[in-house]
């Protein structure tokens, strides 16, 4: 069985992928840069005997995207975990944004999401369940001046996620939807809060991981991670 995590050279996405391998799972990592996925797979430590599977899947490249989907049901007919973590994080006002911008944010935020789970569908049901985690945010409950584009691709994740889980739940897969507060990663950084309020990399990655370990009857849909402000 392997986990397919898609952002894997990010900063949530690294954390994600040295604590599923430390578990030893077998992992299926796509990034945009060949060498950082490289150099993420040398750092993630092989004494767990976790297979590790390297692609590039720039989102700008629809044949390259395809091709990758491709790929990935070739290297595992058995794709327990899919982890959409890519995205990205636009700011600006809206009157100053270029269009560009805004297709981005929309390829990248949902339709990558949506074409990787449409491609391993198959894998994901063959023997039932198969889990889908998306990775939002907590822009997808509210609305700021300034990330016009960006609370517009996480409202629309979360309703993604939500929709495609009551419609794949006959086929045994369940679809989650993880939302954190800002996270302590290269991404966030650029934004005027308090740093030290960050959730830290490494504590969400094990929010993630608890997520995926849930079966039966219980079944945690949504989850909101916010950040712990003291005033």
């Amino acid at each position: 069985m392997s986990i397919v995590i898609s952002g894997a050279t990010g900063g949530i996405g690294t954390e994600v992928s040295k604590l599923f391998a430390s578990k030893g799972q077998d992992l299926i990592l796509l990034g945009q840069s060949m060498s950082s996925l490289k150099a993420l797979s040398k750092s993630i430590d092989k004494s767990h005997n976790a297979s590790v599977n390297l692609f590039c899947c720039d989102i700008s490249d629809r044949e390259e995207v395809s091709s990758c989907i491709k790929e990935i049901n070739e290297v595992s007919e058995n794709v327990s975990l899919l982890l959409n973590i890519a995205g990205i994080f636009t700011s600006g006002p809206l009157l100053e944004e270029n269009e560009s911008v805004f297709d981005e944010c929309m390829d990248v935020n949902l339709r990558l999401p949506y074409l990787l789970s449409l491609g391993l569908f198959d894998s994901l049901k063959k023997k039932g369940g198969g889990k889908i985690i998306n990775i939002g945010s907590s822009s997808a409950y509210s609305g700021f001046k300034n990330t016009v584009t960006y609370c517009t691709s996480k409202h629309a994740l979360l309703g993604f996620s939500r929709a495609l889980h009551d419609e794949w739940k006959d086929y045994g897969i369940s679809v989650h939807c993880i939302s954190p507060g800002s996270v302590n990663t290269g991404m966030s950084r650029e934004l005027s809060q308090d740093k030290t309020t960050y959730i830290e990399a490494e504590q969400f990655a094990e929010l993630i991981y608890d997520v995926s370990r849930y079966n039966g009857n219980m079944v945690i849909e949504e989850v909101r991670a916010v950040r712990r402000i003291i005033r």
